[in-house]
């Protein structure tokens, strides 16, 4: 069973504005529920993690600089 959410949802689980969660919701795969004048945006749950995942950070960590340095600090 697809579980869809609607711009308050997508807010509330990324901890940002319901403008901002339209703006994200575009850019994943979404349905457009609605006639012409007022059209309602949903997104699936499994669209919304593999877009997470996709703009997730993963950065090594990099040691630069002397070891002696480093373990005296």
């Amino acid at each position: 069973m697809t579980v869809w959410l609607n711009p308050d949802e997508v807010a509330r689980r990324l901890s940002v504005s319901r403008k901002t969660a339209i703006s994200i919701m575009h850019q994943m795969p979404h349905s457009v529920i609605g006639g012409t004048v007022r059209q309602r945006i949903r997104v699936s749950e499994g669209s919304l993690d593999a877009w997470m995942m996709k703009k997730s950070n993963i950065v090594p960590v990099i040691n630069t600089g002397n070891r002696k340095k480093l373990t005296r600090r």
